[in-house]
C-alpha cells in the first residue's frame, strides 16, 4: 500500500499538481495539507474523477486538510 503527503497550498489552484502525483505514483491513499478551501467550496468532482473517496475539512483562505483513499474507509471520525 502506497502513502503518499502533499502540502498543495492552495487545491483549487492547483488540481494539475494532484493530477500529477497520482499519474506518477499511483498512491493508495493521499494526504493533503494547506488545501484552502472551504468545505462548501471543496472540488469533490475534480478529486472523485482521479479515482478517490475524499475526506476533508477546511477554512476559507488558509489550513484545510484532506484524505483520499482508493478502497473505501470502514469508517472515518473527525476530531
Amino acid at each position: 500500500m502506497k502513502f503518499v503527503s502533499f502540502n498543495i497550498n492552495g487545491l483549487r489552484a492547483r488540481p494539475h499538481q494532484l493530477e500529477a502525483i497520482v499519474e506518477k505514483h499511483q498512491p493508495d491513499v493521499i494526504g493533503l495539507q494547506e488545501t484552502k478551501v472551504h468545505d462548501d467550496m471543496f472540488p469533490l468532482e475534480e478529486v472523485a474523477k482521479l479515482g478517490y473517496n475524499v475526506f476533508y475539512h477546511g477554512q476559507k483562505g488558509h489550513y484545510g486538510v484532506a484524505l483520499l483513499t482508493k478502497e473505501t474507509p470502514i469508517a472515518v471520525r473527525r476530531g
